[in-house]
């Protein structure tokens, strides 16, 4: 099988890119299987959704989705209590989402 290999590096530093970094490191193998197909997933769908012009729409609700289960494994050692989500975010919230999104993906 022909493989192209890259290497990435997340800064821990950085409140995102630690969270995320954490994220990885205590994957849930059966819900998303290996991290480097969680890996290879996220950036083919990220260059997917690049490559038919519309870089935003599925993947800003997919990144929400994941740094909104994220934050519980970061910041508490133990498990929380699952959060009731509300339906529909305020622009501000969405706007931060986005942006929170996009420095995410600045690490790639």
């Amino acid at each position: 099988m022909s493989e192209y290999r890259i290497n990435v590096r997340f800064s821990l530093e950085d409140e995102t890119q630690r969270r995320t970094a954490l994220f990885l490191n205590n994957l849930d193998r059966e819900k998303y299987g290996s991290r480097n197909a969680f890996a290879v997933n996220a950036i083919c769908a990220y260059v997917g959704e690049l490559l038919n012009g519309n870089p935003n729409a599925r993947l800003l609700e997919d990144i929400r989705r994941l740094l909104l289960e994220v934050a519980p494994v970061a910041t508490k050692a133990e498990p929380s209590q699952p959060k009731t989500l509300a339906v529909e975010l305020s622009e501000e919230q969405k706007q931060n989402q986005a942006n929170v999104a996009l420095d995410f993906l600045k690490g790639f």
